[in-house]
């Protein structure tokens, strides 16, 4: 696929057996504890003009690679800040120079929890044992394939989106595949899930075949985290993935995404609520399909600082 083509109870009261006056009945009926055929209509057509937020399903969740520039100058102060603008979960993308038992002190001294830990498949490869303690001593639900494993190492000086895109064949996703089939019943059976996160490559046609299919054929045990931002970029419609693999979705990454030929492949990532994707279908679809998580992500180049960002995305996904 091109570029171009990218880019394209009251229940019910006990009557008292004398009759009330009429102060009294007039106080019960604006204290709401008696219901009138109109009030109870009014009620009903509120319950339909009033949608549920998105975030009385979900709480509002981050995924740390959005501060990572500010974890490395401040832990304690950016998981203090990420907490007080209203975020309660976190997903981790690396330790921080922490051991797992630290970092998750410091996310837990902030008020905050993890559910999930992305590491890049190779790390998952050559230490799968210990990424799995990794994450129980975080205190995670999910330990997540953050991205696949090239067939070599990618060249140097090319930024690694336009590198990856050209790595990624149908043979190195066949491989990819493989290991995560390997995998995925061991951490099962360690009392975790295996997710797999998505970027945009996974959706390229090769000759009638995806890498997302193959990875997401690979075992019944694999779970799936959905990068809407990169779904869209990929050239594949956000609202059609999560319908097609209902079951399998666990985690989402909220992101959204403008075009911008500045960037390597020429896609910015914004504030959810100002890019590409029609988010309230999406996000009605899994919630009803019981998405556990849907997890903000942002990433650089920033427009602006990165906190007001964040709380304009919370702000839009409370609208919804």
């Amino acid at each position: 696929m091109s570029l171009e083509r990218l880019k394209t109870s009251l229940g019910t009261m006990e009557v008292p057996k004398q009759e009330p006056s009429r102060r009294g009945v007039l106080g019960l009926l604006a204290a709401g504890l008696i219901v009138t055929p109109a009030s109870a209509s009014a009620r009903t057509a509120r319950q339909k003009i009033v949608p549920q937020s998105i975030l009385k399903t979900w709480p509002l969740a981050v995924q740390l690679w959005t501060v990572n520039d500010q974890l490395k100058q401040d832990i304690p102060g950016t998981l203090k800040h990420l907490k007080a603008i209203g975020y309660h979960v976190v997903e981790t993308a690396g330790l921080m120079g922490l051991s797992a038992r630290q970092y998750r002190s410091r996310i837990e001294d902030a008020g905050l929890i993890c559910r999930s830990a992305h590491v890049a498949m190779a790390d998952l490869m050559d230490n799968l044992d210990q990424k799995i303690e990794d994450a129980h001593q975080l205190g995670a639900q999910w330990l997540v394939c953050s991205s696949p494993k090239p067939p070599a190492p990618l060249p140097a000086g090319k930024d690694w989106l336009s590198a990856m895109r050209d790595a990624m064949t149908l043979d190195a996703w066949k491989s990819n595949a493989a290991a995560l089939a390997e995998m995925a019943p061991r951490v099962q059976k360690a009392g975790l899930k295996l997710a797999y996160h998505n970027h945009f490559m996974e959706f390229f046609d090769h000759d009638g075949v995806t890498g997302f299919s193959l990875i997401a054929g690979a075992s019944e045990a694999l779970r799936l985290e959905i990068d809407l931002g990169w779904v869209k970029v990929g050239g594949a419609d956000p609202l059609a993935v999560i319908t097609q693999y209902a079951g399998r979705v666990d985690l989402l990454h909220v992101k959204d995404m403008v075009a911008d030929p500045t960037q390597p492949m020429g896609f910015r990532s914004v504030e959810v609520g100002k890019g590409l994707i029609d988010w309230k279908p999406v996000l009605t679809a899994a919630r009803r399909q019981g998405v556990a998580y849907a997890i903000i992500e942002q990433e650089p180049p920033y427009i602006r600082d990165i906190f007001e960002s964040l709380s304009l995305s919370r702000d839009y996904l409370k609208s919804l």
